[in-house]
């Protein structure tokens, strides 16, 4: 039968206050963990036990279960993907409400802060716009996504391309 004892609650006191001795829950819990180690009977030394597990190249059966399904490799955007080396600009904020469109053709991010936003939303087909729920902060915008502003100061607004 599999030794099941679990580690004794944080309440248990290792020495029982009125014996002296190792408490039972302690005793029992040690006693099992000498079990089933081997009961001293083992060639494994304490050296053996502070080694890391040995490694294991997995990468065949990897490839061999992507061939069996189909399934290729996940890929690397290339730099022509991306945007990542043009620097943040700004946005030159229009008037009230200011919607911007995102005609990059890559993924950014606007950054709205400053002045006095009254409200800001965003839109996909430029019909339907939803709230943002905050003024200010962060939004991401896939290519051809609209972000409305409207205000009573107008906010500063930043282009960071992704």
């Amino acid at each position: 039968m599999p030794n099941i004892t679990n580690i004794p609650a944080s309440r248990v006191e290792i020495i029982d206050e009125r014996t002296g001795l190792m408490s039972r829950e302690w005793y029992r819990f040690f006693l099992n963990l000498f079990q089933l180690t081997g009961n001293g009977s083992t060639d494994v030394t304490l050296q053996d036990l502070q080694l890391a597990p040995i490694p294991t190249d997995f990468s065949s059966d990897i490839d061999a279960l992507r061939t069996e399904f189909g399934i290729q490799p996940p890929s690397i955007p290339s730099q022509a993907d991306s945007n990542y080396t043009t620097q943040p600009s700004a946005i030159v904020v229009g008037a009230t409400p200011f919607t911007y469109v995102n005609t990059t053709g890559y993924a950014g991010d606007v950054i709205v802060s400053g002045g006095g936003v009254s409200a800001l939303d965003f839109s996909r087909d430029g019909t339907t716009f939803f709230s943002t729920g905050s003024f200010y902060g962060m939004f991401a915008l896939s290519p051809n996504d609209r972000l409305r502003v409207a205000y009573q100061t107008a906010p500063q607004m930043t282009l960071v391309p992704r």
